[in-house]
């Protein structure tokens, strides 16, 4: 028999983390669990959301009409506490900073067992000093915590790490089951165009070798709020027929298949979803060595990819050289990175959850 379990988001918008909630939901429940999944955000029309089985009820929380920050947090606590009492669910699981923080102090004194995942760079998500001490407080009252590296678990203090699990991110099917397509010249970034992701970073690489391989294209998928300085970029610099810019799209397996090279230029990240997919697909792959450690925990050795030092176009370029240059390397390196991806595999991944969760309940 089933548990009833609750998730804890504040939105199914955007993401990886949010992605991977999405995926989480609808395996618990397909595995015969009650699922309910709450939100602090209720969709809007501008993005998209991602899918959820019927089967898992939905409930979203009520708006404060306060523009003052703190006021819309303790009333998105008290609201939280609230829909969990109602539920009655055996364990619930959150993700992200707020929402876990929210979480924790929403259960206070509530009989169900709580696990919280922290799917970003810790100092970026629950700060230093003082949150820093707030934060490994409030960790104290979880039952579970779930990271993806183990370097994210060596922000709190050993007892959040004795009672921890690391766990990856898992990669749709439909990724590991692409087929390779004819190779063309584009250099592929995925992700949102804002500062974590430092797409800038990307481009200053590639205005190194443009030269010398003229007919490559640097194209970026994904929008956000740093576009309109990248084409004053681009147009400066007069790469206006090399660099492109297509938005958010919806089959990512196919450009992956059938380019030279991905790279990851972020400053921070958790566990990044485009990079693993780009494994599971098969591609040769550049990522900077960003905290708190994901490509590192990815990328194993040289056969596998490349890791370059944060900010460092220079590096990126060095290594662009060698990838386009060398098409032996290149099949060398599809075939690496798929066999290092076996371990995403969503059933591998969910595996290790449903483990944890019942671990965490006794």
């Amino acid at each position: 028999m089933g548990k009833k379990i609750i998730c804890y988001i504040d939105t199914l918008q955007l993401g990886g983390a949010e992605r991977v909630m999405a995926n989480l939901c609808n395996h618990l429940v397909e595995k015969g669990n009650d699922v309910v999944l709450i939100n602090d955000l209720e969709p809007t029309k501008k993005l998209k959301e991602y899918e959820i089985d019927s089967r898992v009820e939905r409930i979203f929380l009520d708006k404060c009409k306060s523009k003052n920050r703190v006021l819309n947090n303790i009333y998105r606590v008290i609201m939280l506490r609230k829909s969990i009492q109602e539920q009655k669910a055996s364990v619930i699981i959150s993700f992200l900073g707020p929402p876990n923080l929210r979480m924790l102090i929403a259960t206070i004194g509530l009989r169900l067992k709580k696990i919280v995942s922290v799917r970003n760079d810790p100092k970026r998500e629950y700060g230093v000093g003082v949150k820093k001490i707030v934060s490994n407080l409030l960790f104290g009252l979880a039952d579970g915590v779930v990271f993806q590296t183990k370097e994210a678990s060596e922000y709190f203090n050993i007892t959040t790490q004795k009672k921890a699990a690391i766990i990856a991110n898992p990669v749709k099917l439909s990724f590991f089951n692409q087929k390779q397509l004819e190779e063309n010249d584009s250099i592929v970034v995925i992700g949102r165009l804002q500062p974590q992701k430092n797409p800038s970073l990307v481009l200053n690489a590639y205005r190194q070798i443009k030269e010398e391989f003229p007919t490559t294209t640097l194209d970026f998928y994904g929008e956000g709020e740093l576009k309109e300085n990248l084409i004053k970029t681009i147009n400066r610099y007069g790469l206006q027929d090399n660099v492109f810019f297509h938005g958010q799209v919806s089959n990512t397996s196919e450009i992956l298949a059938s380019a030279k090279v991905y790279v990851l230029s972020s400053d921070y990240e958790g566990m990044p979803n485009a990079l693993m997919e780009a494994m599971a697909v098969g591609i040769p792959i550049i990522s900077t060595n960003c905290p708190c450690g994901g490509p590192k925990c990815l990328i194993e050795n040289s056969e596998q990819g490349f890791l370059v030092n944060v900010g460092d176009a220079n590096e990126i370029a060095e290594h662009l050289r060698i990838i386009l240059s060398e098409k032996t390397l290149r099949d060398k390196m599809r075939v690496a990175a798929r066999k290092r991806a076996e371990d995403f595999k969503p059933e591998k991944i969910f595996k290790q959850w449903l483990e944890y969760i019942n671990k965490v309940c006794g």
